[in-house]
C-alpha cells in the first residue's frame, strides 16, 4: 500500500503563514501537518509515500520522499494535480489531501474496506463548522450516500438538508480502482478539456468529487467508509489556531 499525498496548492487563505512555505508544512504542536500525516502512514506500514508539490516546492527538496511536481499549479485545480503523480496511481494506494491531521483509527477503517474505490466520510461533520466562520457549510466538500452506503453524490452544492456527511479528503484505490481512475480520468479529460466539468467552471480547475460524481455517472461504484471526528482541516488562520490543540 502506497500513499499519494496532495500538496500542490498556494494556501491563499492561510497567508501570511505561508507566505514562504506551503501550508503541509505549518506545525500543528511539534510537527508539520505533512509529517503528521507520515507518522500514521509509517505506523501502519504504508509505503512508500509520494509527495504532489508545487507552491514553494523548494521547501520539499531536501525529504527523502518520493517527489511528483504540478508546474501548473497556479491554473489548475487537485484532479489535475493529483494526475501528475499518475505513474504512481497503481497498485493499492491512499490518496490524501495535504491540508488534513487525523487519527491513526481513521486510516485504519479505510484499510479494513475491500472495495475497489472507498472515501472517508465523516458523519458528524457540523461539529466542526462551531465557530468556524472563515470556513463556512458552503465550503464543505459535502456527500450523500444510500443505505448501503454506496456515494450518490458528492460537492459543496449539495443541499444542507440532504447531507449525509463530509469527504474528508482521503481515499482508497484498489488496483482495479487506480485502473478505473486512470481510464476515466483520460476519458474525461479528452472529453471535457475547456469545458464545465460538474462543479466546477473548467475541467482542468475540477476537485476530486466532481471527478467522482463523474464516475458515478459511468456506474463506478464508490464506498462510503462513516466516521464521525477525529480529523481536522487546516485552511485558514482560525483553523491552525484551533489545530494546534488537536493532539
Amino acid at each position: 500500500m502506497k500513499a499519494i499525498i496532495l500538496a500542490a496548492g498556494a494556501c491563499e487563505r492561510l497567508r501570511p503563514l505561508t507566505d514562504d512555505i506551503p501550508k503541509s508544512l505549518l506545525k500543528i504542536g511539534s510537527k508539520t501537518i505533512l509529517d503528521s500525516q507520515i507518522d500514521v502512514f509509517n505506523k501502519l506500514k504504508i509505503n512508500p509515500i509520494n509527495i504532489i508539490v508545487g507552491y514553494q516546492s523548494n521547501n520539499f527538496s531536501k525529504r527523502k520522499e518520493k517527489l511528483f511536481y504540478n508546474k501548473d499549479y497556479k491554473n489548475n485545480n487537485i484532479l489535475e494535480s493529483l494526475f501528475c503523480a499518475q505513474p504512481a496511481i497503481n497498485g493499492d494506494c491512499i490518496i490524501s489531501y495535504s491540508d488534513i491531521i487525523f487519527k491513526k483509527n481513521i486510516v485504519e477503517e479505510l484499510l479494513k474496506c475491500k472495495e475497489d474505490i472507498s472515501i472517508i466520510v465523516d458523519k458528524d461533520w457540523k461539529k466542526s463548522y462551531i465557530n468556524r466562520s472563515m470556513h463556512p457549510y458552503s465550503e464543505a466538500e459535502k456527500v450523500k450516500f444510500d443505505i448501503k452506503n454506496n456515494l450518490i453524490e458528492a460537492g459543496k452544492t449539495i443541499n444542507l438538508d440532504d447531507v449525509d456527511g463530509e469527504f474528508i479528503g482521503m481515499l482508497k484505490l484498489s488496483p482495479l480502482g487506480c485502473n478505473i481512475f486512470n481510464k476515466y480520468y483520460e476519458i474525461a479529460k479528452n472529453k471535457f478539456l475547456g469545458k464545465r466539468f460538474y462543479e466546477a467552471e473548467s475541467f482542468a480547475k475540477s476537485y476530486i468529487t466532481d471527478f467522482l460524481n463523474y464516475l458515478i455517472s459511468n456506474n463506478i461504484s464508490i464506498k462510503c467508509i462513516k466516521i464521525q471526528g477525529g480529523w481536522m482541516e487546516i485552511d485558514t488562520v482560525q483553523d491552525y489556531n484551533k489545530a494546534q490543540n488537536f493532539f
